[in-house]
Parts: structure tokens; C-alpha cells; sequence
């Protein structure tokens, strides 16, 4: 009778115990938040582009690049694009074509960079379809010239890429099993760090961090003295000095951000645009419903900190799971992996 109490009392225990681990799990990614609607300005949908993950405007041009892809296709060969998008003719036909020419034949796009050093214009993809960076030429009219394929052994799950020179880059590993296994997913609920940056130097491939939860969104600061990396499950920042001339990366701070973040771009003045999801479980989960979004701008300040602000705030009626922002003047564009539209928005002032 003794032995059946206590193993009645243990295994009630142990079901509290695991219940009460749940419920913490489920209220550190903020699964209990109402996530209100929140924006100052205006927005207006654009359809017809499938999965708009990752958006960069080149402020010269004016044209948006935006990673394409349809993740609810059935179609098991379905094959992602790269489009442009004028902020000044938003209904130009040119808008609504692949640039990339069909190469590589293979492509699942997430994260990119458009780097322009005055005399190279390249445009950096990460390709999920074979774990690997793609590089472009980016030609006068906006297409896209496929000049070649970079992949490394280490570079099991690719997520998203910031170049630094012509032909060298860093480029975030989000977790080392591949961001859709069961293992990966464990890692993410349990935050265990297992998400590396890698960086190509024109030549080799090396770690230049490690041990992130897993990284996301990658970019360097206007100087390139500074790299800020998007730990999603740690709903964190991670800022690292640079050195330009090994490429090495330093641990400067870690900015708590209070929501999963996803891809950064940095305005002209310098300020950080995050996308980011209030309620990063939702995403990861693959839950079809609406999932409420967020954009942070956020300032780096030398010496010291500043607090993350919320630009705008959906609960997923208008956009669901944004994934990117970005911002030229007053326009502000917002993308998301699972939709079939990005929004273009008007900031106030």
C-alpha cells in the first residue's frame, strides 16, 4: 500500500511538474499576449507575389528585391523567384516577373542582400532548395545575371546573408539539424543554441559565431565595423564588432527585443527595421491561422543602449508573421514567408 502511494504521488508530481513547464515555456514566448493593432500611418496590400520572406530597397534606384517563394504549394517542384519592385511605379508590369532567368533551376530563396560598392552591384540569396548562396550581377533594368553557386559542408540550414565585399559575406546558419527537424524544434522551445554565422572570405569558409538560439536575420552596420544578428528564440539581438580585416567577430551587447525576430534592414540614418513575430511559437509551429506581426526600429548607440521601438502592431488580419521591413523615406515595406502579399505603407510625418 506504501510503494502504491508513493508511486501515486510521484507520477502526480511528475505530471504537475511537467504541466507547470509548459505553461512557463508557453508564457516566456508571450503565447498568452493579446497582440493589439498598432500603427500611426497607412497600409495597402500588394498581391501576386507568393512567400515575399525578405525585402531590400536600394535607395539609388529606388526598387525593392524581394525573395519569392510559395511554402503552401503542393507542388513538390515548385520553384522561387526574385522580384522587383519600383516605390515609384508600384503597378509597373515589370514587377510581377522572376528576374533571376531561371537560375539556378533549383531555388527556394529566404534571406538576401543587394550590395553596390559604387563600380560592383551584386544581389546575395540564400537558397534553402540546396542549402547554398547564390550570387548575382544586377543589370541596369533591375534582372538578375547568375554568376555562381557557393555551399559549404557547415551550411546545413542557411537563413539569411549580409555581404561584405564583392564576393565575401556572412551568412547565418539557423540551426545545424535543419530548421524543420524535430530535433531543431526541441532546440527552439528549450532555447539550446545550436545556430552558427558563417563567414566566406572570398576564399574559405570559417565560424564567426556560434552557440546562437537560432540565427536568423543578419546585417552590417553602415561602417561595417559592427554585425547585428536576429537569435529568434531568444527573442534577442546579438552585436558583434567587426574586424575588416579577418572578418572576426566580437560580442559587443545583446539587446532584449521581447519578440522573435527575423530579418533586419538598416535605414540611411542607421536605425535598425526588424520584422518580427510577438508570438514566435506560432510560426514555428506552422499554424495556418492569422499570427500576429510586429516591426521594431531600434538604434544601436555606442556606450550605451536604447529601448526597441514598435513601429506597427497587427494581429495578423492585416499581414500574418511578418518577416521583414523596410523603409526608404516614408514609405515602409512589410513581408511575410507564408503570405501572398507584402504591404506598402505609408509612415506618418
Amino acid at each position: 500500500m506504501k510503494r502504491l502511494s508513493f508511486w501515486f504521488v510521484f507520477w502526480g508530481v511528475a505530471i504537475i511538474g511537467a504541466a507547470a513547464a509548459v505553461v512557463v515555456t508557453l508564457y516566456s514566448f508571450n503565447q498568452f499576449d493579446r497582440v493589439a493593432a498598432s500603427f500611426d500611418g497607412t497600409c495597402a496590400p500588394v498581391t501576386g507575389i507568393a512567400g515575399p520572406e525578405d525585402i531590400q530597397i536600394d535607395p539609388k534606384t529606388r526598387r525593392a528585391y524581394i525573395s519569392s517563394f510559395d511554402r503552401r504549394s503542393e507542388d513538390k517542384a515548385a520553384r522561387g523567384g526574385v522580384f522587383v519592385f519600383s516605390i515609384d511605379d508600384p503597378l509597373a508590369d515589370e514587377a510581377w516577373r522572376d528576374r533571376t532567368n531561371g537560375m539556378p533551376e533549383k531555388f527556394a530563396p529566404l534571406g538576401l542582400h543587394f550590395y553596390d560598392d559604387g563600380s560592383v552591384r551584386r544581389l546575395f540569396v540564400v537558397n534553402a532548395a540546396t542549402n547554398a548562396v547564390e550570387v548575382y550581377d544586377v543589370l541596369d533594368n533591375g534582372d538578375l545575371a547568375h554568376v555562381e553557386t557557393l555551399a559549404e559542408r557547415r551550411l546545413t540550414s542557411p537563413n539569411d546573408i549580409v555581404a561584405v565585399g564583392p564576393r565575401s559575406f556572412y551568412v547565418t546558419n539557423d540551426a545545424e539539424s535543419g530548421r524543420d527537424s524535430l530535433l531543431a524544434r526541441i532546440q527552439f522551445l528549450l532555447r539550446i543554441g545550436s545556430g552558427r554565422v558563417l563567414y566566406y572570405d572570398g576564399i574559405a569558409w570559417r565560424i564567426a559565431a556560434e552557440g546562437l538560439r537560432f540565427a536568423n536575420g543578419i546585417n552590417a552596420g553602415r561602417e561595417g565595423s559592427r554585425i547585428y544578428v536576429a537569435e529568434t528564440a531568444a527573442q534577442a539581438l546579438r552585436i558583434y564588432d567587426r574586424d575588416a580585416q579577418s572578418g572576426a567577430l566580437r560580442l559587443a551587447k545583446v539587446a532584449g527585443m521581447g519578440a522573435g525576430l527575423d530579418n533586419i534592414n538598416i535605414d540611411r540614418v542607421g536605425a535598425l527595421w526588424i520584422g518580427a513575430q510577438p508570438k514566435p511559437l506560432q510560426l514555428q509551429t506552422g499554424e495556418t491561422g492569422a499570427t500576429p506581426s510586429l516591426v521594431i526600429r531600434y538604434e544601436d548607440i555606442e556606450g550605451g543602449s536604447a529601448a526597441p521601438t514598435k513601429i506597427f502592431a497587427d494581429d495578423g488580419s492585416q499581414i500574418s508573421g511578418s518577416t521583414v521591413a523596410d523603409r526608404l523615406g516614408s514609405t515602409l515595406l512589410i513581408g511575410a514567408r507564408l503570405e501572398k502579399k507584402f504591404l506598402i505603407c505609408n509612415l506618418p510625418g
